[in-house]
């Protein structure tokens, strides 16, 4: 499918699962949806960019938007805003940085316990790295997550993950 632009007007808090969103038509919204996969790539006024989900809801289908970018598009509810989508075509449903890469990719047990999560969690673990802007920390939160995955035997448990990460910046002085 091609890019489609939409305009829409930003939605306000709905309730306590989720936040700041866009109603996407659901004509527009049914082009991008294959089985399962709702993975899209949305730019918003033609300067952020985001990869998301299309989520189903009794309303409508809609799109989250975390505060962090409302605030950088300078929006508020009610705002019309233009969308760009497309569909997202990458493996994990959003961008995978090099020191992430690095780490779980090159150890044989590690990456097949991270193959061996969902999606949702595989990409919530590409996240907790991506959102890191100094690179030695990227690689710290790597190995964290990798030795994790090695002593969990691949069971995720993000309170007990927390504390690994904490341990290691602990060990390497890294906050």
């Amino acid at each position: 499918m091609k890019k489609i632009r939409v305009s829409v007007p930003l939605g306000d808090k709905h309730s306590n699962l989720w936040g700041f969103h866009f109603r996407i038509p659901e004509d527009i919204a049914a082009g991008f949806l294959t089985g399962k996969n709702r993975r899209v790539i949305a730019t918003f006024n033609d300067s952020v960019k985001n990869h998301c989900a299309i989520m189903p809801s009794p309303e409508g289908p809609f799109i989250m938007l975390n505060k962090g970018i409302v605030k950088e598009l300078k929006i508020a509810p009610g705002d019309l805003v233009t969308i760009e989508l497309e569909k997202d075509t990458s493996e994990y449903g959003m961008p995978i940085c090099e020191e992430f890469e690095a780490v779980i990719f090159s150890d044989e047990v590690v990456f097949n316990y991270f193959q061996a999560l969902t999606p949702g969690k595989q990409r919530n673990l590409i996240h907790l790295v991506n959102k890191i802007k100094n690179p030695d920390i990227k690689i710290n939160r790597s190995m964290a997550i990798a030795q994790h995955l090695i002593e969990a035997r691949g069971m995720l448990d993000f309170k007990q993950l927390n504390e690994t990460i904490k341990e290691f910046n602990q060990k390497n002085k890294l906050y």
